[in-house]
């Protein structure tokens, strides 16, 4: 404290031992260091932009050290004086999409606003209450400190490495070195914790746990097909396609007319429903319903909705009409699990109204990075990445939703000859990824992601042209 030579000194090192040395990269950042020896003043070190004046108030983004008691907070922070240049890279999806990709890596040691552009709110106190004492700068600067890692000592490194790379290379600096390679992995990680994985070990322990669940994501994330394999490892299961048409006499119980030598007469059919749940009496049954949205769930399960309650299977409804064999009051067998699907992209269905929301777990599904790398082929692989990587850095929520999913980058036939694989998986991309993008466009589904999608597929066009 109060020695800001030394300070300068450290972060000097700790620039050239990471970042490209050259005078136009680095004089795009100015050090500000104000270590006060007084306990009730903020004190902070830390990287600024250039263009801003070298003292008082400042605009735009600074990585900064926040000294405390017994540790510090390293922090990503907007100048009081406003968001200046860097409102690009703070409104930018993508900047926040990877702070959130470190909290998890991390374990929610990085905290992360989840609003990044809002400088109203503080710092939350169940966050700071954990924090190195730095109660004169959260005074100061809580409101536009939008993420931070305590700091007491060595074992914090990694997070803290993590925050600065990522601060430099949003500011367009190079790393070098060790430095350079260990970013690149960091990169990795960071993508697949945008996108987490979820595997069938995942999928079973919620199904045994919760019974209802819904896998739901963006088109050509094998939402379908892994219910399929859970079925198969379950080993008993009725599959079922919703769709516009489908209703509570097909779902649940109906009257279906039956030709007779009088002429006609009505008999009482089981659903599916009925059908699964009598399959469930003596074992565990999965009851799959491919594209659960599709059709009308409030009409569809009418009052069968209040027996999906996974905890509470005394739970029964009257039938209208009851099959024979069936009792009048219905319920749900213990042993029935239903598990459905729903793509996210769809935005011509209904939403799921609430009350029947909350009968059902949802686990998201989204493109899996290893699926389209296992197959080897470097044109899908370049064009996914290029595909992920403009859905992350510019879509918003809603329009994440409809990232592309890796079934679009993958050999549709695998059964065929591996020679013509990279021919195959082109005729893939060309008939049906790009149709789907210039789709979402023509129906303005992108919103401010509108030119960067068009963007990519302009660019994929013009990678598949340059292959011929």
């Amino acid at each position: 404290m109060g020695n800001a030579d030394t300070a300068r000194d450290l972060m000097h090192r700790v620039y050239e031992e990471r970042y490209h040395g050259a005078a136009h990269f680095k004089d795009r950042f100015q050090l500000r260091v104000n270590l006060q020896k007084k306990d009730d003043a903020a004190s902070y070190a830390g990287w600024i932009t250039a263009e801003n004046p070298t003292s008082g108030p400042y605009q735009g983004t600074s990585f900064v050290w926040f000294p405390g008691e017994k540790g510090s907070v390293a922090v990503l922070v907007i100048g009081t004086d406003g968001f200046g240049a860097d409102t690009s890279i703070l409104g930018r999806p993508g900047h926040g999409r990877r702070l959130r990709a470190l909290s998890r890596i991390h374990r929610g040691k990085v905290w992360v606003k989840p609003d990044l552009l809002e400088i109203a709110g503080e710092v939350p106190s169940p966050i700071t209450e954990v924090w190195p004492e730095i109660q004169p700068a959260l005074k100061a600067y809580s409101r536009v400190i939008y993420a931070a890692v305590p700091v007491r000592g060595s074992k914090d490194a990694e997070p803290v490495q993590d925050l600065l790379d990522l601060f430099f290379e949003e500011h367009k600096i190079p790393l070098t070195g060790k430095a350079k390679d260990r970013w690149a992995e960091r990169k990795n990680a960071i993508a697949g914790a945008v996108f987490p994985h979820l595997s069938e070990v995942d999928v079973l322990a919620h199904l045994k746990e919760r019974r209802f669940v819904v896998l739901e994501g963006p088109p050509g994330t094998g939402k379908t097909r892994l219910a399929y394999r859970i079925a198969d490892k379950i080993g008993s299961a009725t599959k079922v396609q919703f769709h516009a048409a489908r209703t509570y006499e097909d779902f649940v119980v109906g009257l279906f007319p039956r030709p007779t030598v009088q002429g006609l007469a009505f008999e009482v059919r089981p659903g599916d429903l009925l059908a699964a749940n009598r399959k469930a009496q003596g074992a565990p049954h999965l009851l799959v319903l491919d594209e659960i949205n599709r059709a009308d769930l409030a009409r569809v399960l009418g009052e069968a909705v209040v027996l999906f309650e996974p905890g509470e299977t005394d739970r029964s409804v009257k039938l209208a009409h009851a099959p024979e064999g069936q009792p009048q009051e219905f319920k749900l067998s213990p042993n029935l699990m239903v598990l459905g699907t729903r793509n996210t992209a769809d935005r011509t269905i209904a939403r799921i109204d609430i009350a029947i929301r909350r009968r059902f777990a949802f686990l998201e599904m989204w493109p899996d990075l290893s699926a389209v790398s296992s197959e080897g082929v470097k044109l899908a692989e370049d064009l996914f990445a290029d595909a992920i990587s403009t859905f992350v850095e510019y879509a918003d929520e809603d329009t994440m939703r409809l990232v592309p999913g890796h079934a679009y980058f993958l050999d549709p036939r695998k059964d065929l000859s591996t020679e013509q694989r990279e021919a195959r998986v082109a005729r893939r991309i060309q008939f049906e990824l790009l149709p789907l993008l210039r789709d979402y466009l023509t129906e303005k589904l992108c919103g401010g992601a509108s030119e960067a999608i068009a963007g990519l597929a302009d660019r994929i066009q013009a990678r598949l042209l340059g292959r011929e």
